[in-house]
């Protein structure tokens, strides 16, 4: 039998300090949707600062940038790691705890905004693992 373990790390804060949504295009349009995902390590802290950018725009125009926002989550770690020792599972792990929030933004505001309700549907986002790794610094 398998047991559980407690996570090493927890969620502490999730804003979003930026976005921009325009209300002015075709209703009907399919929307392309990308992601940006960078992160910021302070080991004295033993805070990861998990940066998501959600960029869609219409698929027949990429230039037509229909809602963008910018979602910040801090993850708080029980012990203090070099960047190096987190565990690799942290990546993906913290990239899926904090897409629903982003999600319940992006409806709550349209619905809000009394528009087109914009919801966006459960992804597979694994391949932002290798983005964020990349995209990782200690600060």
């Amino acid at each position: 039998m398998l047991t559980s373990q407690k996570a090493s790390f927890t969620l502490e804060d999730f804003k979003v300090p930026k976005f921009s949504y325009d209300e002015g295009n075709d209703n009907d349009s399919n929307l392309k949707i990308g992601f940006i995902p960078s992160g910021r390590y302070s080991q004295i802290k033993g805070e990861f600062e998990l940066t998501l950018m959600l960029i869609t725009h219409d698929s027949q125009d990429s230039s037509k940038v229909i809602f963008e926002l910018t979602s910040i989550a801090t993850f708080k770690f029980k012990e203090l790691l070099t960047l190096s020792d987190i565990p690799p599972y942290f990546y993906i792990n913290a990239i899926a705890i904090m897409f629903p929030y982003v999600r319940a933004f992006v409806s709550t505001l349209t619905l809000q905004a009394n528009t087109k309700l914009l919801k966006l549907s459960l992804m597979n986002l694994s391949k932002l693992e290798k983005p964020l790794i990349e995209n990782t610094i200690e600060i």
